[in-house]
């Protein structure tokens, strides 16, 4: 080799292994970023959710003790509020979801309990002895969790543990010294966690609600469920994973991306959802309302009308309503995920429509839509009016005029007025932006 040549050689070599090193310098260094942004979420979130807890344990032992309708109020106000934050922080953190079932339902119960308790209250009654009991009740599971949380062998400053943390759940696993099997044994250890009756969404006789659909309904084998989850996903390559307990019993197939659950009484997908990552949004609103309308009508589910919907992660979430008729069943819901992409099918959850749906035999209307405008504030134009079956508080359902409303402000704004009593029965601000409709 000619020595020219060979210089040549070694310097193009030279540059490779330059260039070479600086990506390698700019990995790492970009690998410490994206550990430092792992430590510092998940630190942050672990430090809101046990600060969370302590302040639910702190209130719910001082709303014992209140004797006025405004102390009880302003202390049922903050542990709803911190209940809702407690419950943010811990979908933020890496535990499995089987770990959540027994924290989750905790803070979703205790906000409304207390709420509740505060609403007989301000209505004239007095605080009864199986209440303070029942708050007592709580505080004791509240601080139950809290140190259970707390005394998990983890350092959650080290982003190292969260690194670990989120490859345990990904490969299903849990971590025997972490947060997700601090959270699990409380399952055993709540075991005196009072079963609450009460007017709410949460009340136990709801959450225990035996699901209409399938109650009557015949088992299937694990092989007729698979061809339901096959179908559900458009994938042959899912295969079973394990059986899911809970009120509706489950079999679960996965193939990584993707989990579907299939009802064990009547084989009724009720869960599915894949986690592939949406590219850039190609299909129109209606394009999608069109996919998930088929979609719903090839795995059995008849007169569904789409209702309100919003985008997350480049999916369209549509929520879809049983028309019964002439009347919008608003109780027997269906969520239908849809990718802006491509127009896959990426979520299904029927939940809602399995636990509620049934056959109705609804009365003629003794009132005319006519009639309930005059309920209607005068602020209010109405530009839509329907028939609809709305659920309560306690698990009921009420059939109500719907006006859909603009206030002075252009605000969409919707009544519902009992078709019997006249009486509103409830009132939802509609806040219309780019990702969707959301109800408050």
């Amino acid at each position: 080799m000619k020595k020219r040549t060979f210089i040549r050689v070694v310097s193009f070599l030279s540059a490779i292994i330059i260039a070479a090193f600086g990506l390698f310098i700019s990995e790492r260094s970009k690998n410490r970023q994206y550990r430092r942004i792992i430590e510092n979420s998940y630190a942050g979130a672990f430090d809101e959710l046990s600060s969370s807890l302590n302040d639910i344990s702190t209130n719910l032992i001082k709303i014992s003790y209140v004797t006025t309708p405004k102390q009880m109020a302003i202390y049922a106000s903050e542990i709803y509020s911190q209940a809702q934050l407690a419950k943010g922080a811990l979908y933020k953190l890496p535990t499995g979801e089987n770990e959540l079932s027994t924290v989750y339902k905790f803070l979703s119960q205790v906000g409304n309990y207390t709420l509740s308790v505060s609403k007989d209250v301000i209505s004239g009654n007095d605080v009864t002895d199986k209440q303070r009991s029942e708050l007592k009740g709580l505080s004791s599971a509240a601080k139950t969790i809290t140190d259970a949380i707390e005394q998990s062998d983890l350092d959650y400053n080290n982003s190292d543990y969260w690194a670990s943390a989120i490859e345990s759940k990904l490969k299903g696993a849990l971590d025997q010294n972490g947060l997700g099997s601090a959270l699990a044994e409380l399952e055993n250890s709540l075991s005196d966690y009072p079963t609450l009756i009460y007017d709410g969404p949460y009340s136990d006789h709801i959450l225990n609600k035996t699901p209409l659909m399938i109650e009557n309904a015949g088992e299937i084998t694990e092989t007729a469920a698979h061809k339901v989850a096959q179908t559900v996903t458009g994938e042959n390559g899912i295969s079973f994973s394990d059986m899911q307990s809970g009120i509706i019993e489950c079999y679960r197939f996965s193939n990584g991306e993707t989990n579907v659950t299939v009802s064990k009484k009547g084989g009724y997908p009720v869960y599915m959802r894949k986690t592939r990552t949406v590219g850039e949004s190609k299909y129109s609103y209606g394009m999608m309302i069109a996919k998930a309308s088929d979609y719903l009508k090839q795995n059995g589910f008849e007169n569904m009308i789409d209702t309100y919907y919003f985008t997350d992660g480049g999916v369209c979430v549509i929520n879809f309503a049983y028309l019964d008729g002439q009347t919008v069943c608003y109780t027997d819901l269906i969520k239908v995920g849809v990718a802006a992409d491509t127009g896959e099918i990426m979520l299904l959850e029927t939940a809602g429509y399995l636990t509620n749906h049934t056959s109705r035999a609804f009365e003629g209307l003794v009132n005319t839509a006519e009639q309930a405008c005059a309920a209607l504030s005068p602020e209010l134009t109405v530009e839509k009016t329907s028939v609809c079956l709305i659920p309560t508080s306690g698990g009921g359902e009420i059939r109500c005029f719907e006006f859909t409303c603009k206030n002075e402000d252009g605000a969409d704004i919707c009544v519902y007025i009992n078709v019997k009593t006249l009486e509103v029965e409830q009132i939802l601000i509609l806040l219309k932006t780019d990702g969707g409709t959301l109800v408050k």
